[in-house]
């Protein structure tokens, strides 16, 4: 299952504004509130409760701006973080049809009718207990089918059906693998039919043409990921090839992963399609400029430490582990600001060769990382030796990132610039989940301090956005 199969439906959030300012004090707060304290529980768990407990609307978090965030007890402020406006789940992402939503739902319903009758030809009693999960009498997608039947928004109905393909496609494989309807060479052709139709996909545009680049690079950014999905799960084929001892949950895993990778494939020409239809009657090949942007941002890179030398230096600290805020806010930055995954799986043999646009994006959202890590870390302002976290600080920050989100947003808008927005704006939503979702499992300021350094984290990005968007593109 590819990583971009994931399940995280989630309601577009349009309410981008930002109600209050910076303006609010920073100092001759009361102590903090000790984080052991018995009081500090949630008081409230929805919008609708907490906005009506104090008074409605947003107004409440205008009204913030007056004074210090610290003044308030741990447990209200964090109802603060966890109810303030952020930025749209999807910054930018393409018009997605309903022609193309309801035909990936038709292709499901038609694998689930197969795996159905798949299924009452086999012989119950015969089926091994490693499959039994995948043979089970119900519905085979698991409640995706009708999900994405209902789903009014065309790009969950999308993601929905291609889900339930995953799915529908485990007993399609284990029913075959039961009835002995296994063809080897047949999956090993399939799977290699998959990625030459990926390909020549994305050697239809090899050369990046476009009329405006910030708008065509934006949809060509989509092509590739699609293609990067389908031609990883069309791998597949390579457990069959010569004298392997393949199994059945290899075969059911195989006839899954071939039939998303063939929605990925049609996801991948839709997009392409959209692509062509927003080119201007002028354009102009694009391929060197992204391979010079490409070199210019590896050498940016480059300059700076690595990930591994990020690492050594917080190793190297002593007794730096995460049972303190400097700590915890430490290790957190290295997680998000130095990942590493920019570089793999476009060399030859990798799966997204050649996806010149997607390979850009990404490497321009790692040195946006890494421009935020020295930003992020003085602005926590953390020492130490610091024992605790307020969550108004916390608060602080989200206030900080989303007004600096949504000015960077107001300069740069084009589609292109939503893509490479995309990073800062998750690191958002990622930030309030430790506090909405705590359990006690750790102390409340660990879960504080590191939404923080999301929030920080996102902030440095998009305060860094203007020198890399403009390296790409040079004024255009």
């Amino acid at each position: 299952m590819s990583p971009d199969d994931i399940p995280s439906p989630s309601t577009e959030n349009s309410s981008t504004g930002d109600p209050s300012d910076d303006s609010s004090p920073s100092g001759d707060s009361p102590p903090d509130n000790d984080s052991s304290s018995p009081d500090d529980t949630p008081l409230v768990h929805s919008r609708r409760q907490f906005l009506g407990l104090l008074g409605g609307g947003s107004a409440v978090f205008a009204g913030m701006s007056w004074f210090a965030p610290t003044w308030l007890p741990d447990p209200i402020t964090d109802q603060f973080v966890i109810h303030y406006p952020e930025p749209p789940a999807h910054v930018w992402r393409p018009d997605m049809s309903d022609e193309h939503a309801d035909k990936a739902v038709a292709r499901l319903e038609q694998i689930v009718e197969q795996a159905q009758t798949l299924k009452e030809r086999g012989d119950p009693d015969s089926i091994p207990r490693r499959l039994q999960m995948h043979l089970r009498q119900g519905d085979p997608t698991g409640g995706w089918l009708e999900s994405a039947k209902s789903a009014s928004n065309t790009h969950e109905r999308l993601s929905y059906a291609t889900i339930g393909m995953m799915f529908a496609g485990e007993t399609v494989g284990a029913a075959k693998a039961v009835l002995d309807e296994v063809d080897p060479e047949e999956l090993v052709e399939r799977g290699k039919r998959i990625q030459s139709r990926a390909e020549d996909v994305l050697d239809s545009f090899s050369d990046y043409a476009v009329s405006d680049p910030t708008r065509d690079l934006a949809y060509l950014y989509f092509v590739e990921q699609s293609l990067a999905s389908a031609r990883f799960q069309s791998r597949h084929w390579e457990r069959f090839v010569g004298e392997n001892d393949y199994t059945n949950d290899a075969i059911a895993d195989t006839y899954a992963s071939y039939l998303q990778a063939e929605q990925h494939l049609d996801d991948a020409r839709y997009y392409r399609e959209l692509y062509r239809e927003n080119l201007g009657d002028q354009t102009e090949p694009f391929a060197d400029a992204l391979a010079t942007s490409l070199t210019t941002l590896t050498q940016s890179i480059a300059a700076l430490p690595s990930h591994v030398e990020m690492r050594e230096r917080v190793e190297d600290e002593r007794d730096l582990d995460q049972q303190t805020p400097y700590g915890a806010a430490r290790w957190e930055l290295l997680s998000i600001c130095f990942d590493g995954d920019y570089q793999f799986n476009y060399g030859p043999d990798g799966h997204r060769h050649g996806h010149t646009v997607q390979r850009l994006v990404e490497t321009a959202n790692a040195l946006l990382g890494r421009r935020a890590h020295e930003f992020a870390l003085d602005e926590l302002d953390v020492d130490p030796d610091d024992t605790n976290y307020d969550s108004g600080r916390t608060f602080r920050a989200k206030r900080r990132a989303v007004r600096q989100f949504n000015s960077v947003r107001k300069t740069y808008d084009s589609p292109f610039a939503g893509v490479l927005a995309q990073d800062a704006a998750e690191l958002i939503h990622a930030g309030e989940l430790g506090i909405d979702m705590a359990d006690g499992t750790f102390p409340m300021w660990r879960n504080r301090v590191e939404s923080a350094t999301y929030y920080l984290a996102s902030e440095g990005q998009m305060r860094a956005f203007d020198e890399v968007f403009q390296s790409i593109f040079d004024g255009s």
